[in-house]
């Protein structure tokens, strides 16, 4: 009787180890000059590219929290929130009037939000 659980058990270790080896052949390691060049590639790249633009935000950023008055982000980098409101929206806007030629149909940052549901 416990020699059969103990051959069990064998069985279950031995089954295990073999799912293990296949998850850790599935596991993927860069190395730091890969890295680079992946990184380097997306600074080249086209701004205007959609997978340019997906691959860095999954890189930096985790998550992003919009609010009627300001958005917060939080990076990859840190748990720190980073809390964007209409001050620092109106200086962005400022530096980016040149650029904002190629918007139509896009969204406007300083459109008014719909109102408020008092509680």
């Amino acid at each position: 009787m416990i020699t059969e659980r103990i051959e069990k058990r064998q069985h279950e270790k031995e089954e295990l180890q073999a799912q293990l080896a296949v998850e850790m052949a599935k596991q993927v390691t860069l190395t730091a000059p890969q890295v680079r060049a992946y990184l380097y590639s997306l600074r080249q790249g086209d701004k205007n590219d959609e997978n340019i633009k997906r691959g860095i935000i999954n890189i930096f950023l985790r998550a992003i929290y919009l609010y009627d008055d300001r958005f917060t982000l939080i990076l990859n980098g840190s748990d720190t929130p980073i809390t964007i409101d209409n001050i620092l929206l109106d200086e962005i806007e400022e530096g980016l009037e040149g650029d904002l030629t190629n918007c139509e149909g896009c969204s406007s940052l300083v459109a008014d939000a719909p109102p408020c549901r008092s509680k």
